[in-house]
Formats: C-alpha cells, sequence, structure tokens
C-alpha cells in the first residue's frame, strides 16, 4: 500500500471516529436533557396537583377526582395515582398498551423502534406530593409523566444527527477521490514525467525537457523534482559514459581487430537470424566462404603490419563489391585468419553467381607474389541453404567445399549443394576424420579401390581402360566415396599414406587384370617430400614389376603452374619405371600447354563441354586444335571421358582423340 493511501485512510479512521464519537455524545447528552426535561415536568405537574387538591373547595371526593381526570386526560402523564395515608389507592389513572383510554381519548404514537428505546432508554420520571386538607394530611399524590414524545423526538433528533455525520462522510469520502485523482495527476505530470526521462537519450532528453514543468504545482514538490532534475542530469551523463564504453566492447566483441569486419561470432547469429526468419519461403540464399592457402607463408615473407594492411585491404575491396549491389543485402565477415565468409540472403541463383565471380575476380587481382615466384593462392566454396538447414551444417558444407577446393588445386569456386547426400555424413569433426583415416589406413580391409572401366573409341579401334577411385568403409559400415575422405586427408596432411595405399591397391588389382589402370594421385601429396620415396619403395618390388607399364598416375594439370618441380621430378622417376603419368583438366590449364614438352607424359585429359564448345567457338576450337597438335607432336594421347555429341565426337576423332565409347 502506497504512503498516500496510508495517510487518507488513517485520517479517514480519525474523522469517522470523531464523527462517531461527536454523534454519541450528542445523542447521549440530548437523553440526558429530555430525562431533566421529563422530570421537572412531573415535578411541577404534581406540585400544581397537589396544591389545587389541597384547597378547602377542592376536598370533595368528586371534585378531586374531576381534578385528576382532566389532568390525566392530557394525555402527558403515564399513570396519575392518589393513596390515603393508611396505602389504601383512592384514585388512580393508568396507561396501558392500548391505543385508547377509557375516555376516547387517542394515545400518542411512538416512532422510536423498541431497539432504539432499548440501547437509549429515558428514565421513568416519578414525582410524589403530599395533599392536605389544613393541617391533615388526606393523601399522597403520585404523577408518572409519559415518555412517548420524548423518545420519538430523541429518535427523530438522532435520525437526523447520523444523517448529518453520514452527509459528512460520503462528503469526506467524495473529497478523498478527487484529492487521490488530483495528486496522482500531479506525479503523473511532474514525477513520473522527470524520472522517465532519466534514462533517455540525450536527443530524446531534449524534447523531453520541453515539455516538463518548469514550476511544481505543489510546493512541497518543488525540491523533489530540483533533486530528480539533478539526477537526471547526472544520470544522463554517466549513461553516455557507458554506451561509449558499450559500443567500444560490442566493437570488440563482435569486429576483427585487423580488418574491422564482422567476426565469427557475429557472422553465426547473422546467420542464424537468417535461418530463422519469420517467413519461412523468404529463408533462403547462399554463402561463400574462401581462404588464403598461404597466409601463413604470406606472414614468413612479410612483416606483421604488412599484412594486416593487405588483409585490411582485401577485406575494404570485397566491401566495395558488395556495397555496389544495393539489393543484394550481401554481409561480409572474417571467420578466422584465413577464412572470410560472405553471406547473401534472399538472393536467386543467377544473382548470387554473378556476386561470388566478382568477388573472386577481385581477390584473384589482388594476389601477392610468393618467394618462389608464384602467386598466392585463394580457396572458394559456395553453398545454398534454406529454411530447413542448420548453422551447423551450412559451415560443414562450406568446409568441405574448401577442402575439395584445395584438394583439386584448382581456383575455381567449389559449389556444394544443400541435401548432398556426400555431405549428410555425420563425420564433419577434424578430431573424429582424423581418429577415421587413421583407423581405416590400419585396418587392412578398411580402404578398398572401386574400379570403373571405360571403352575409349580410336583410330585403331576399341581400347579398354580402368579408372580407380578410393573407398573406406566406416566402423559402421557405412561407405564414403573417395571425393568426400580425400579432401579432408589433404588438409590433415594425410593424403600421401592414401595415395600410397591406392597405389598398393591399384598393383593388386592389375595382379588379376589384363587393362590399363589409372589411379589418381593428390597434389598436395606431391608437396610431401618423402612421397616421392616412399611411392618408389612401393613400385620398385619385384612382384609388380611385370604389372608397372599397365599402371597410369594421373595428377592435376594445376600442378604444372602450383608445383612444377615436384611435378618434373616425379613424372621423371615414373618413366624410369614404365609407370605412365596422366594429365587431368587440361582445358581448364591451357597455361599449362607451354610445358608441356618438359613431362614425359602419357594422356592428358580435355573435358567434354569443353570439346562441345570448340565446335560453336572458334577460339575454344584453336586451342583445342594447339593442344591436339602439341599432344600429338610429343607422342601424348588426348583423352574425353565424358560423352559429347556426335559434332564434337568427329571433331575429336579428326585430331586422334580417343573418346568415351557410348
Amino acid at each position: 500500500m502506497s504512503l498516500l493511501k496510508q495517510l487518507l485512510i488513517s485520517v479517514t479512521v480519525a474523522i469517522l471516529a470523531i464523527l462517531a464519537g461527536t454523534l454519541v455524545f450528542s445523542i447521549d447528552s440530548a437523553r440526558q436533557y429530555l430525562d431533566g426535561q421529563l422530570q421537572s415536568e412531573a415535578e411541577n405537574a404534581a406540585s400544581s396537583l397537589a396544591l389545587s387538591l389541597s384547597q378547602p373547595a377542592n376536598q370533595d371526593p368528586i371534585t378531586r377526582e374531576l381534578l385528576m381526570t382532566a389532568l390525566y386526560d392530557s394525555g402527558q402523564f403515564q399513570r396519575i395515582a392518589l393513596a390515603s395515608p393508611e396505602g389504601q389507592i383512592l384514585f388512580e389513572r393508568q396507561r396501558s398498551d392500548a391505543d385508547s383510554t377509557g375516555t376516547g381519548r387517542r394515545v400518542r404514537s411512538d416512532s422510536a423502534p423498541k431497539w432504539f428505546s432499548q440501547l437509549l432508554p429515558l428514565h421513568a420520571p416519578k414525582a410524589q406530593r403530599v395533599v392536605s386538607d389544613g393541617w391533615k394530611q388526606v393523601g399522597q399524590l403520585t404523577l408518572e409523566v409519559d415518555d412517548t414524545y420524548a423518545r420519538s423526538a430523541l429518535w427523530n433528533s438522532s435520525v437526523r444527527m447520523a444523517s448529518l455525520v453520514m452527509l459528512a462522510g460520503a462528503g469526506w469520502t467524495l473529497f478523498v477521490v478527487l484529492l487521490l485523482q488530483w495528486f496522482r495527476r500531479v506525479l503523473r505530470q511532474e514525477i513520473e514525467a522527470q524520472v522517465k526521462g532519466i534514462g533517455r537519450t540525450s536527443a530524446e532528453s531534449v524534447s523531453v525537457s520541453a515539455v516538463l514543468p518548469l514550476k511544481s504545482a505543489v510546493a512541497e514538490l518543488a525540491p523533489v523534482l530540483s533533486a530528480i532534475a539533478d539526477t537526471r542530469e547526472r544520470v544522463q551523463a554517466t549513461a553516455l559514459e557507458q554506451m561509449a564504453r558499450i559500443d567500444s566492447l560490442e566493437l570488440e566483441v563482435n569486429r576483427d581487430p585487423v580488418t574491422l569486419l564482422p567476426n565469427r561470432k557475429y557472422f553465426v547469429n547473422e546467420l542464424h537470424r537468417a535461418l530463422s526468419g519469420a517467413d519461412a519461403e523468404a529463408a533462403h540464399g547462399y554463402v561463400m566462404l574462401f581462404r588464403q592457402r598461404d597466409l601463413l607463408v604470406l606472414n614468413a615473407q612479410m612483416t606483421r603490419a604488412n599484412a594486416d594492411t593487405w588483409l585490411k585491404s582485401v577485406g575494404e575491396r570485397v566491401s566495395q563489391v558488395l556495397n555496389a549491389q544495393l539489393d543484394s543485402g550481401a554481409q561480409l565477415a572474417r571467420l578466422n585468419g584465413a577464412d572470410f565468409v560472405v553471406l547473401m540472403p534472399s538472393l536467386a541463383g543467377p544473382q548470387a553467381m554473378s556476386l561470388v565471380l566478382e568477388v573472386r575476380q577481385v581477390l584473384q587481382s589482388m594476389r601477392l607474389t610468393l618467394s618462389g615466384g608464384n602467386w598466392c593462392r585463394w580457396s572458394f566454396a559456395l553453398t545454398d541453404y534454406t529454411a530447413s538447414s542448420s548453422v551447423t551444417g551450412v559451415l560443414s558444407r562450406l568446409d568441405y567445399g574448401v577442402m575439395r577446393s584445395e584438394s583439386s588445386g584448382q581456383s575455381d569456386v567449389e559449389y556444394v549443394a544443400y541435401g548432398d547426400e556426400e555431405v549428410v555424413s555425420n563425420m564433419a569433426g577434424e578430431t573424429l576424420w582424423r581418429q577415421t583415416l587413421i583407423a581405416s589406413l590400419e585396418t587392412p580391409d578398411a580402404l578398398s579401390l572401386t574400379v570403373q572401366p571405360m571403352l575409349f573409341t580410336t583410330d585403331a579401334g576399341m581400347k579398354r581402360r580402368c579408372e580407380a577411385s578410393l573407398s573406406l568403409r566406416t566402423a559402421t559400415g557405412e561407405a564414403l566415396m573417395g571425393s568426400l575422405f580425400l579432401p579432408v586427408a589433404v588438409r590433415l596432411g594425410m593424403s600421401a599414406d592414401c595415395d600410397l595405399r591406392a597405389v598398393a591397391l591399384g598393383l593388386e588389382w592389375l595382379e588379376e587384370g589384363d587393362a590399363e589402370l589409372v589411379v589418381r594421385i593428390s597434389l598436395p601429396s606431391l608437396a610431401q617430400p618423402d612421397f616421392l620415396g616412399r611411392l618408389n619403395e612401393v613400385l620398385k618390388a619385384p612382384q609388380w614389376e611385370r604389372r608397372l607399364p599397365l599402371l597410369c598416375l594421373e595428377l592435376d594439370a594445376h600442378g604444372l603452374m602450383a608445383y612444377p618441380g615436384e611435378m618434373t621430378d616425379f613424372c621423371q622417376s615414373m618413366a624410369e619405371l614404365s609407370v605412365g603419368v596422366g594429365l587431368r583438366r587440361l582445358d581448364q590449364q591451357p597455361m599449362v600447354l607451354a610445358r608441356l614438352h618438359t613431362l614425359p607424359l602419357r594422356y592428358v585429359k580435355l573435358g567434354g563441354s569443353f570439346a562441345e564448345q570448340s565446335v560453336q567457338s572458334p577460339g575454344a576450337l584453336h586451342l583445342l586444335e594447339a593442344m591436339a597438335v602439341t599432344a600429338a607432336q610429343l607422342g601424348i594421347q588426348v583423352v574425353v571421358t565424358e560423352a559429347v555429341n556426335a559434332q564434337a565426337q568427329e571433331l575429336l576423332r579428326k585430331h586422334h582423340a580417343l573418346t568415351l565409347f557410348s
């Protein structure tokens, strides 16, 4: 209960007590006054009647009876009696509860209720006088006054006084209600407005101060308003200081200190908000992750300040590209040292791809030269999301896409679609991956080869060739394709062990087969200094000598740009052992054509889409002819492992290329 209500209730109780006391004392005083009046009337009447009866002319009994009867019939007396000195009743008139007397005179009505008469009784006034005849006592006169009129008068007076008290109480209640409403209005207009203005910002405080009362309507509130105004100024000063501190802390918590871009925490919150939007149909978009693969090398050859400046400039340039697309709503963030991410909510596929290509073009133009003369490398991954996606799933797909990009050695954007069964695996953690790969390398039957036979059309007829891919069977019995776990092995530095196991399994397969077998080798394996020596140990085993000419190890053409020295040593070492070496995706690395003569190769692969494009594009046609002529002069086969249309197949046949038989 508020202090104001307590004060008003206490005052109300005090006033009610005063009014009740006044009412009680007033009624009691009236009762005592009426008692005195009745007693006085009884005494006077008794004295007058006794004097009349004592006159000599009134000594006759009939005359005395007439005088007493006349007085009784006035209706003011309850009882009149005359008794002899011996106590014998000579005359008596007494009113009963009947409505009339023996004379027919009507008795006064008593308006006072019975409970009132019992609560406030009037003393029955009684007076006695001696009636004498000279010196002789005739008798004793007794008079009792009728108090009916007095009780009615007391009752009517009490009713009027009680009505007055109730009217005063009702007036006081109305006054209290109005006082409370007025006081609340004053508090709301003055106190509440002042107090609410304490926590407002500086701009809001200016507008609020314009409407706040300068002077209080209640003099007692003036010091309070002044104190609140002083408090508001101090609180606002403290709030401004704290807001500045909060902004600084928010910048530190949600911003990367080097590039000033949003950090991983901010990005995860934004992605979660995008996935859990109210409109499920609008909760779709794309996320792009790009990683600087050579950041450690750059940090080693550059000062920390220069590296930070370059990373900051990268963030600024990419932000400029994103800001140029006003309707995209794309957001750039830095996940960690080498990883950057772009969130593209509510973008359609063509819009997202166009934006991704612009970002990739900017990043490629900002590459730095490493100490070995090569350019630093970017890896790109892209995935989509819907309302049913999860933050963990999106990040897992991006991580998988980057690993696949690193494994291929290409700078193209690896797209991993939502719902891809290869990424649905629950083995996304690096620790679990490492344990799984180590266990598979130690378990003889965990790794196996999946061999796919292919028939190629050549000038001399049909030629059979088999391509092998490594598969892994987990402890739970789940079979994983090489495209899933090999990128992880590359990232964990275990690609060389997997490639050596694949070569060993390929040699075992050749013991029973007579077709040429192609086994792919990851480019990162070449970068490991002991890989070539360990591979030679496997191949130089005596039991494999007669099968080595049927073995062909395939590398990505990008290796000539990324690992030129390692590629040359690898190809020469394989040529000494009569093991064939092939290059895939030559059409995506046309610059490799200038170095093709430096390597002893068995074949090069071209993409089917490139071959079909050559039919319609003069530039692509000239490039295809250059590749085919160069390969023919060097004795290298040109292979297309994808089905192509009839026009492209005829074009490839003219250039003596091996095409897939359909």
